[in-house]
């Protein structure tokens, strides 16, 4: 029975019926051939599976995310072409270094790429810069916005495991995500040399000048601190957080920046919105599958098999990284945590590996999988802000994935690059 309801999950994925339509289909026929009573045990699951507080934050995170695009993304970018404008590919660095910062106030990697790539993509092409590279870079860049904390990403994994905490998974996402993007600042200094990009044009600015810029770019990039500094003093818990932040942004955008009015407010909750109804749809439909999944003893199952093939730690992460890669290819990333954490994360929990750190690894596998074809829903965003297709990015994409990769296998194996600041904060075992 469980065989034919993955053939019916992968049956409707094929066919293009929405990811939550298809996991609701194939939990339903399970129902069915297995001689269910009553299919209200559904309705019963899904309800249960958003019954958590937690889930909160989700919405509050994608709202200030969309808020904060207004006003601050110019900000951020004048202060990222200041400091790194005037070295060689120096625009394509100040993609990557605004990407980050973006990220840091957005929690989404779709929404960085967007954000940033709509401004900075075009100029960059104007500048001589490939079109592929130009994609490939800001994707690649832009997928840090669900590794640089806060990220909705993190709050969904804390979620689905049930007891992993959230602001531990904020703390371990800062080293990994600012190492990549200082990975990628590097890597476009590199082509810049090779290829004789040129600086980004800017004039000459003044110290006074310079001091503006800083400190108008300030309280954009402040919102980490605040949410992080209130919820490690115990000021507040993780899901009131994402509530201060989405004040937060709309006060700065509104009050400060002035770029926000009722028609825009509107539109900014009715795309909110929107985005968070698909993501609990997802949720709620996962529920009853990861029941059904429990009910047949499928992780056990999969944690025997697994073990079978080696006990070592690190054998089986690296495989199971390897599948995550490979299905991130096809499904997108809140899916994958959904359907995925209960049933990969008391395996390697079992094995000895922290929860926190697997966490990361589960992360930037599924920011590979953002920027990875055929599905490379980063990609294909980054890839239309300067007309092109996602097949013509190739091979730049391969650079950029190569980099994400390297960074996903450095979580795996040195557990201090994404514990370190967790374990300062008791957090996490290390």
């Amino acid at each position: 029975m469980i065989v034919v309801m993955f053939i019916t999950l992968l049956a409707c994925l094929f066919l293009g019926m929405p990811v939550a339509f298809s996991i609701g289909a194939s939990s339903v026929v399970f129902c069915l051939m297995n001689g269910a009573p009553k299919l209200a045990i559904i309705a019963q699951r899904m309800v249960e599976g958003v019954d958590s507080f937690p889930l909160m934050a989700l919405p509050l995170f994608i709202l200030s995310g969309e808020i904060m695009a207004y006003g601050s993304t110019p900000r951020l970018m004048r202060l990222a072409n200041m400091l790194l404008g005037r070295i060689p590919g120096g625009l394509a660095a100040t993609a990557s270094l605004s990407c980050g910062m973006f990220g840091a106030i957005s929690g989404s990697a779709v929404a960085t790429v967007a954000a940033i790539g709509g401004i900075v993509s075009p100029e960059m092409v104007k500048s001589g810069y490939k079109k592929s590279f130009t994609a490939s870079l800001v994707a690649g860049s832009g997928v840090m916005g669900m590794i640089i904390p806060p990220s909705f990403c993190m709050v969904l994994y804390g979620a689905a495991s049930g007891y992993v905490s959230i602001e531990g998974m904020f703390l371990a996402g800062f080293i990994p995500g600012i190492f990549t993007i200082l990975l990628f600042i590097v890597y476009s200094v590199v082509i810049g040399k090779r290829r004789g990009y040129v600086s980004a044009r800017r004039e000459s600015l003044t110290p006074r000048q310079r001091v503006f810029i800083v400190l108008d770019a300030l309280p954009p990039l402040m919102m980490p601190a605040i949410i992080l500094g209130g919820v490690l003093s115990g000021v507040f818990p993780p899901t009131e957080s994402a509530a201060v932040a989405a004040m937060y942004a709309f006060v700065l955008a509104t009050f400060v920046y002035r770029q926000i009015d009722l028609a825009t407010l509107v539109r900014i909750c009715t795309r909110s919105a929107i985005s968070s109804a698909i993501v609990m749809l997802i949720i709620s439909m996962a529920a009853p599958f990861g029941w059904i999944l429990a009910m047949q003893g499928v992780p056990k199952l999969i944690a025997t098999s697994v073990m079978a093939m080696s006990a070592n730690m690190y054998v089986v992460v690296v495989l199971i990284t390897f599948v995550l890669l490979f299905l991130g290819m096809f499904m997108e990333g809140n899916s994958l945590i959904i359907l995925l954490t209960p049933i990969l994360l008391p395996l390697v929990s079992s094995l000895g590996m922290d929860a926190i750190q697997f966490g990361m690894v589960f992360m930037m596998a599924i920011a590979v999988g953002g920027v990875s074809p055929p599905l490379a829903v980063s990609l294909y965003v980054s890839a239309r802000t300067v007309g092109i297709r996602v097949e013509q990015t190739f091979p730049e994409v391969l650079h950029v994935l190569a980099i994400l990769v390297f960074t996903t296998f450095l979580c795996i194996f040195w557990p201090a690059f994404s514990l370190y600041l967790p374990s300062l904060f008791g957090k996490a075992s290390f």
